[in-house]
């Protein structure tokens, strides 16, 4: 063996002995899979039709894992037979598939009908056989039940099967009629012949009784005895050429090697990026009561803004009082804390449809959505965000919202919400950047405080 062989077998028996040291952990099909793509076998695949084939298997394979073995081995190698290659995924729609029904009333430059040679089902024995028979002013209707198992078929009952197998005919032509029909330039006719012997040696061919090319064996039956003439050599014995098995192996270059995994994506859950780093906004000057109010704040509204805001009023909203109770409790707010934390939940709730602005907000907007979240690349940082509103206004701008559960006691509140929209420019910013990839209008950003009744807007480029 040369050295690059002693190499290959290293490698091979490298690669196998981890991807059996992960037998265990992986399911059957996931397992096969690994093995694949270690040993390089993307690499082999010509385009992207070929990918999916290799899906189609794996995805079978799945479909047979039980435990990490297959339940049903038999079952699979058959179910392996029955797989047919996917058709062209970058093929455009100039060519098409379909039934002869379905391409009744339609014209093609080209039609190709393939298997005209083989048969249709088994007309098997029916319990009941019947047929109508027209007369001028009524008709008749004769009835056939089946025989006994192992009896002969009744004179009557072959008589209308009889029938049925001239009416199929007759269906037979008129279906191949509508299929040459639809060829405005080529018609292409493709069927087979069986070829009938007498003591081992091929003797004459012809159609199926119940093919489509017995209904045009008139017209091409002279073309098919040529043929078969011709294979034979005129003395009886047909050369049949030999038949690929498969598609055969496509081997690796040589010199070969599995290109390296590409780096594992950097992901930061926080929704503020600054300088390429990820940061949340401070929160030092709330506890975690006051965070979970913010929380459980932000559900309703969502669901109010879902249940449209006119469904809601200062009743229903006091008539909750007890569900901001369980949902702060499941949040973890202290036993102390639940009533005040729940009344002012319904006080946010409550200035909210009491205010002009609010109500806006929350009122019938096109493109409208809630709790909306957007991943995307700002700064050369994957980060991803959840928009409390956005939505399109009458004059085509797109606005992002964002909800803020900040109190302030005392006066001076202007300046304090000033100072909120300052602390929060930098990740409104990101909020544009990232909705700016998605939408190309206009965006105008703003901040709404329920518990204040307060509102910042600005444009996202301010």
């Amino acid at each position: 063996m040369s050295g690059e062989g002693r190499q290959r077998a290293t490698a091979l028996r490298e690669i196998l002995a981890a991807a059996l040291a992960r037998r265990q952990r992986l399911s059957l099909s996931r397992w096969v899979e690994s093995v694949w793509l270690r040993l390089g076998g993307p690499a082999t695949l010509r385009d992207e039709t070929d990918l999916e084939n290799s899906r189609a298997f794996f995805d079978l394979l799945d479909r047979f894992d039980e435990g990490g073995d297959l339940r049903d081995r038999d079952g699979f190698l058959e179910e392996v037979q029955k797989l047919h290659a996917a058709p062209d995924v970058g093929a455009d729609e100039s060519l098409q598939i379909m039934t002869i029904h379905k391409a009744k009333g339609l014209e093609f430059d080209t039609v190709i009908l393939p298997g005209l040679g083989r048969g249709s089902r088994n007309d098997e024995n029916r319990l009941l056989r019947w047929t109508e028979i027209p007369h001028r002013e009524h008709q008749d209707l004769l009835l056939a039940p089946v025989q006994a198992a192992g009896d002969d078929d009744s004179p009557v009952y072959a008589f209308v099967k009889g029938l049925d197998r001239e009416k199929q005919a007759y269906e037979d032509a008129r279906l191949l009629y509508v299929a040459a029909t639809r060829a405005r330039r080529r018609l292409h006719l493709i069927a087979a012949a069986e070829i009938r012997h007498r003591n081992g040696i091929p003797q004459t061919c012809a159609p199926r009784p119940d093919s489509l090319l017995a209904r045009l064996w008139p017209a091409v039956e002279g073309q098919f005895r040529q043929a078969f003439a011709a294979q034979s050599g005129g003395e009886g014995e047909i050369e049949t050429p030999p038949t690929e098995q498969g598609p055969g192996l496509r081997r690796l270059v040589a010199g070969w090697r599995l290109p390296p995994a590409p780096a594992a994506a950097a992901w930061w859950p926080e929704a503020v990026t600054e300088g390429g780093a990820a940061q949340a906004v401070e929160f030092d000057w709330a506890g975690e009561t006051i965070r979970h109010l913010g929380t459980v704040v932000h559900r309703c509204i969502q669901r109010l803004a879902e249940d449209g805001i006119e469904a809601w009023d200062k009743e229903r909203i006091r008539a909750g009082l007890g569900f901001y109770r369980r949902a702060l409790q499941r949040l973890g707010v202290p036993e102390a804390d639940l009533d005040w934390a729940g009344r002012r939940v319904a006080e946010a709730l409550e200035n909210l449809i009491d205010d002009e602005k609010g109500r806006w907000l929350l009122g019938p907007h096109p493109d409208a959505e809630n709790e909306y979240a957007v991943s995307g690349l700002h700064e050369g940082v994957l980060i991803n965000i959840i928009i409390d509103r956005t939505f399109v206004d009458d004059r085509g701008t797109r606005w992002v919202v964002d909800y803020k559960t900040s109190s302030h006691e005392g006066g001076a509140t202007e300046e304090f919400l000033d100072r909120e929209q300052a602390r929060y420019r930098d990740q409104m910013r990101t909020y544009a950047a990232l909705m700016a990839g998605l939408d190309d209008r206009p965006v105008r950003l703003a901040l709404y405080f329920p518990l204040l009744r307060g509102w910042r807007e600005w444009d996202a480029g301010e």
